[in-house]
């Protein structure tokens, strides 16, 4: 059953003597529906408290080529189980369920049933020219997948009788499973089919639903922007928290209850609360659980970057496509929130520390060394508030990191702004990700290719090295510029 707690407080920005914001509060009303006791959960963390599962865990989850066989026996162990072994152990109620579902796109679904479509934004072409490498003799590894990509227009459309699951975009509707225009069936593979929630045919185009929530819960009307990848920062702010804002500014929908996954950081949910406003309601939706709408209202696709590779053999694989309207419409809302904050505050070169496991920066420390000496400031971007990342980088004139989720705050440095990545050389990586988000501002990136180093981690993900003369290099030219 759904619990209800309001916060006692109006949307309130508590400030330090410096004038910056440290903490946000709403009035917001919380409803949060209660996940799954441990007993029904999900097979992937079924199978992560199993004994075999702590132990690869603790033990042998930290070795590529260990890592890389578990996904290749769950990509292509578990479509058998689920074809042949778990008819014969389900019930007659989960294996309907579980049944073969037509997958269409939001844009079909809304024209054959002939729903309302109210529309937000037009599309808009995003320019997207050529990144600068350093060292300048690996210019030529690039190869742009394109000159110039098109973002769809925004719209909202109101599915009857809709059902949404915490932790996936997905709606399920009249004996259809919905998803965004952005999706490409052949070379898209998803986070819903890694975490056992679905498995996909691209070929026929059809999905089985692999969750059955027995209980679900059914509300008169809400809007859902639950996402697979809604607790990545970068997702978040690139691809969930922009449709967010766009549905949110429209007096239309000013009523409307909205929906968000479980758990999200509180980074994340303080950026929902300054979107939302203080009076809008708030569903929070665990992971596998069910909540039906009479009336769901659903926003098209405002961003999009593929989970992983369904094939890897196929080319023209998407590298992200983004809004630029919605973009300037979360970008306005929030800098008008961070404009009275002392500018000061924050240094205008800023070079930021990454410390996950994964792309680490080997030479790490003479790195941070060298722009030191050059007037950087080494920012943890974790250890600040989610406003405190917004007025960073809105103040920011150079900003300079490895790759990582929270370049994503890209998006709110001025226009003139000079990014500089650090990224390792590897023929899989998406270098037009980073250029394709900064490009919809009208700001362009500089890369620095690294050596990939003998790690355990394996693939775009692993560690690497940088050259300091290339470093450098781009310092004499982002400094002259």
């Amino acid at each position: 059953q759904a619990e209800a707690s309001a916060h006692p407080l109006k949307l309130m920005l508590s400030r330090g003597e410096d004038g910056v914001i440290r903490s946000v509060k709403s009035s917001s009303i919380i409803s949060k529906l209660k996940p799954f006791p441990t007993k029904t959960l999900g097979i992937v963390t079924t199978l992560r408290n199993t004994w075999f599962g702590r132990v690869y865990t603790s033990h042998f989850k930290q070795y590529a080529v260990v890592r890389w066989i578990i996904q290749w026996l769950w990509r292509n162990g578990y479509p058998i189980y689920v074809k042949h072994i778990d008819p014969i152990l389900s019930s007659p109620s989960r294996r309907h369920a579980r049944r073969w579902r037509s997958l269409i796109t939001l844009k079909q679904f809304a024209q054959k049933r002939e729903t309302v479509i109210f529309k937000l934004a037009d599309a808009a072409v995003v320019e997207t020219p050529e990144p600068h490498v350093f060292p300048s003799c690996d210019q030529s590894y690039l190869l742009s997948p394109h000159v110039r990509y098109k973002s769809p227009e925004i719209y909202v459309t109101i599915i009857n009788d809709g059902m949404v699951y915490g932790g996936s975009n997905l709606v399920l509707a009249d004996g259809k499973v919905v998803c965004h225009d952005l999706y490409d069936f052949e070379r898209d593979y998803t986070s819903e089919e890694l975490h056992g929630r679905t498995l996909i045919d691209p070929k026929s185009r059809c999905i089985r639903w692999l969750l059955h929530d027995e209980e679900p819960e059914r509300i008169p009307a809400a809007a859902a922007f639950v996402d697979a990848c809604a607790s990545n920062y970068a997702h978040w702010l690139t691809e969930v928290l922009p449709r967010v804002a766009i549905f949110c500014a429209d007096e239309r929908f000013k009523s409307i209850p909205i929906v968000v996954n479980r758990g999200l950081h509180k980074n994340i949910m303080e950026s929902l609360f300054l979107v939302t406003g203080p009076d809008r309601e708030i569903i929070i939706l665990p992971i596998d659980r069910e909540l039906r709408c009479d009336k769901l209202y659903i926003t098209s696709v405002v961003g999009y970057v593929p989970f992983d590779w369904r094939k890897k053999k196929l080319s023209d694989h998407s590298h992200g496509v983004f809004s630029p309207l919605v973009f300037d419409v979360l970008r306005k809302q929030l800098n008008g929130l961070v404009q009275n904050t002392k500018d000061q505050a924050w240094p205008e070169k800023i070079f930021l520390r990454r410390n996950s496991e994964y792309r680490k920066v080997v030479n790490s420390i003479d790195v941070e060394k060298l722009f030191l000496s050059h007037g950087y400031v080494v920012v943890e971007p974790e250890k600040l508030t989610f406003l405190q990342q917004v007025a960073l980088f809105k103040n920011a004139k150079s900003i300079v990191s490895s790759t990582g989720a929270a370049l994503a705050n890209i998006i709110f440095a001025p226009q003139t702004s000079k990014i500089s990545i650090l990224i390792s050389k590897h023929p899989d990586t998406i270098y037009w990700y980073w250029q394709n988000i900064a490009c919809v501002s009208g700001k362009t990136i500089n890369y620095v290719f690294g050596k990939i180093s003998d790690s355990q981690v394996s693939g775009i993900h692993s560690s690497f090295t940088i050259d300091l003369d290339d470093l450098v290099s781009l310092i004499s030219e982002v400094d002259a510029k």
